[in-house]
C-alpha cells in the first residue's frame, strides 16, 4: 500500500499499490478499517469495465463491453467462440474440467481435465491447448482480461477453473457497497496500525527505517542474532552503507516477500524444501501512472467513458477525480507483466516533468507515449490533449518487492505451502508472514491480515476475526 499526494491536488490521494477492497470478500480489511477509525467510500470504477462507463479498444477497434463477441469483435473466431470472453472461459471450464466451485479449497486440488490429470499440476497454457479452441480465441480471452497474470506457463488455477453457473460461492453479508476504498488513501492502514502500535507502549515498541536484515544466526539458549545493514535513501533510491548493528531476539517474524528472504544469510535457508517452497511463486511486475491536468479532457464533449481498457501497453485508464483546486487526476496507465518494462524504460528516458524528481518521477517520453495511445482510444488528435501539470508513476519491479503480486507454478498446493512457510524450520521460532502465500487473495490486503492470523496462532493469539471466513 503506497499512497502519495500531488501538490496541486492535496485532497485526493493517489494509490500506487492497493486501491480498493471487495467488501464481501475481505472481512479482515473491513474489521481493521473500523477498528482503526478509517472511513470507507465507494470506489467509483468498481473492479473495472462497468458497461455504461467503459470504452474498449482492441486491435484498433472501438467496442463497448456489450459488443464483445458480436460482429464487430476484431478476432477471427469460430462461430461457437463468438460470445462474451468471460462466458467463453466459463464454458471451457465447464466442458473440459469437472470443477464445480462448491468447495474451492478442496476442489481446486482434486478437479481434473477430461484426461484425468489434476488442474493444479498443469499450466494454463497446457490446459487451454487441450480445449482445442483457436489461437484467435486464446488471444481474445487474454486481450480482454484486465490483467495478464495467470496466463501462459504458470499454474492454471488462476484463470481456467470457473465456478459453474448455479454454484456461485456465497458472499459475506455486509451493508457496505461492493467495492470500496479509503478516502485518505490505502496507506492509512499501515500508517494507523503503526501509530497505534507505537503509542500503545512507547517504552518498548519501536519502528526503525533503513535497516536491511542481512543474516540470522543462533547464539544458543533459544536466542537468535539478527544482523542489519544500515541503508540510506536519496530521492527514492535506497543505497547500502558500511554500517551494521545487531539485535538479539527469541522470535523472528519475517514479514517479507520472496526476494529479500532469499538474500538473508542463514544456514537453514539452504534447505532444499524451503528453497523449493519459496520458488512456487513468481513475482508479477506492475506499474501505475497518474497525470494531473487543468481539466478532465477525457470527459470532454460527448465522451462519458471513465474507464478504458486496451491491448495497447497502457492497458487500463481510470478517471481518478477532480480536486477542490479544480485540477483533474487521470490514472492514465495500469499495466502488469509484459507491458511494464516498456514504461520502466521510459521513466529513465527524456526530461523529468514531475514536480518531484524521485522514484515516482514521470518524463516527457512517458507522457508522449501515454498521450499517443489514449488519442487512439478516444479517437482524438494527440495535439488536442493538453499537457499535464504534474505526474507520478511507480513501477513494482525493483528490490525489495520485485512485483505487485505473484503467480503460482504448476504443481504447487498453495495451502500446503502456506502452512509450511508459517514455521518452516521445525521447532525454530522463525516465522514467515507475508500475503503472497495467503492463498485466496494473494496480493490483496486481506491476504496479509490472514497471514498475520496464521502466525499469531503459534502464540495462542485469537484470530483477528471471531470466525474465520475462508
Amino acid at each position: 500500500m503506497y499512497s502519495r499526494f500531488f501538490p496541486d491536488a492535496p485532497d485526493i490521494p493517489v494509490d500506487f499499490g492497493a486501491m480498493r477492497i471487495i467488501s464481501a470478500r475481505h472481512p479482515r480489511m473491513i474489521k481493521a478499517g473500523v477498528d482503526l477509525g478509517l472511513k470507507f467510500a465507494i470506489f467509483p470504477e468498481g473492479l473495472g469495465r462497468i458497461p455504461e462507463r467503459t470504452l474498449l479498444y482492441l486491435r484498433n477497434t472501438h467496442l463497448t463491453t456489450n459488443e464483445l463477441g458480436g460482429p464487430n469483435t476484431p478476432y477471427n473466431l469460430r462461430p461457437e467462440e463468438r460470445m462474451d470472453p468471460r462466458l467463453l472461459s466459463q464454458l471451457l471450464s465447464e466442458t473440459y474440467s469437472n470443477y464445480n466451485g462448491t468447495n474451492p479449497n478442496v476442489e481446486l486440488y482434486t478437479a481434473t481435465t477430461l484426461d484425468g490429470i489434476p488442474l493444479y499440476l498443469q499450466s494454463y497454457q497446457e490446459v487451454i491447448q487441450k480445449t482445442g479452441i483457436s489461437n484467435e480465441a486464446q488471444e481474445y480471452i487474454k486481450d480482454s482480461s484486465l490483467f495478464h497474470y495467470g496466463f501462459g506457463p504458470v499454474q492454471s488455477l488462476e484463470n481456467f477453473p470457473k465456478t459453474r453457473r448455479g454454484f456461485d460461492r456465497p458472499k459475506m453479508p455486509t451493508d457496505l457497497p461492493e467495492i470500496i476504498t479509503v478516502p485518505t488513501g490505502m496507506n492509512s492502514y499501515p500508517s494507523e496500525f503503526m501509530r497505534q502500535f507505537l503509542s500503545s507502549n512507547p517504552f518498548r515498541h519501536t519502528f526503525r527505517c533503513n535497516s536491511q536484515l542481512v543474516s540470522i544466526s543462533k547464539k544458543g539458549r533459544g536466542i537468535y542474532r539478527l544482523k542489519f545493514m544500515t541503508t540510506i535513501t536519496v530521492n527514492g533510491t535506497t543505497l547500502p552503507t558500511k554500517n551494521y548493528f545487531c539485535v538479539d531476539t527469541r522470535n523472528v517474524i519475517l514479514a517479507l516477500p520472496k526476494v529479500p528472504i532469499q538474500r538473508i544469510q542463514m544456514p537453514q535457508f539452504s534447505n532444499p524444501t524451503f528453497i523449493s517452497a519459496l520458488n512456487t511463486v513468481i513475482d508479477v511486475q506492475a506499474s501505475k501512472i497518474f497525470l494531473v491536468y487543468n481539466y478532465p479532457w477525457w470527459l470532454s464533449g460527448s465522451r462519458n467513458f471513465t474507464f478504458t481498457h486496451s491491448d495497447l501497453p497502457y492497458r487500463q485508464s481510470f478517471n481518478w477525480g477532480i480536486s477542490r483546486t479544480g485540477k483533474a487526476i487521470f490514472l492514465i496507465s495500469y499495466a502488469d507483466k509484459e507491458d511494464v518494462p516498456f514504461w520502466s524504460r521510459l521513466q529513465n528516458t527524456g526530461n523529468v516533468i514531475s514536480k518531484r524528481n524521485d522514484d515516482t518521477r514521470v518524463t516527457d517520453e512517458v507522457v508522449k507515449q501515454a498521450h499517443r495511445q489514449l488519442s487512439s482510444v478516444y479517437n482524438i488528435p494527440v495535439k488536442t490533449i493538453p499537457y499535464p501539470v504534474d505526474g507520478m508513476m511507480f513501477v513494482w519491479n525493483r528490490y525489495p518487492y520485485n512485483g505487485g503480486w505473484v503467480e503460482w507454478m504448476p504443481g504447487s498446493k498453495r495451502y500446503d505451502i502456506k502452512r509450511y512457510l508459517r514455521r518452516p524450520f521445525g521447532k525454530n521460532n522463525i516465522f514467515i508472514n507475508h500475503g503472497y502465500w495467503g492463498a485466496d487473495y494473494n496480493g490483496w490486503g486481506e491476504s496479509s491480515l490472514e497471514a498475520a492470523d496464521d502466525v499469531l496462532s503459534f502464540f495462542n493469539v485469537p484470530s483477528y476475526l471471531s470466525t474465520i471466513y475462508k
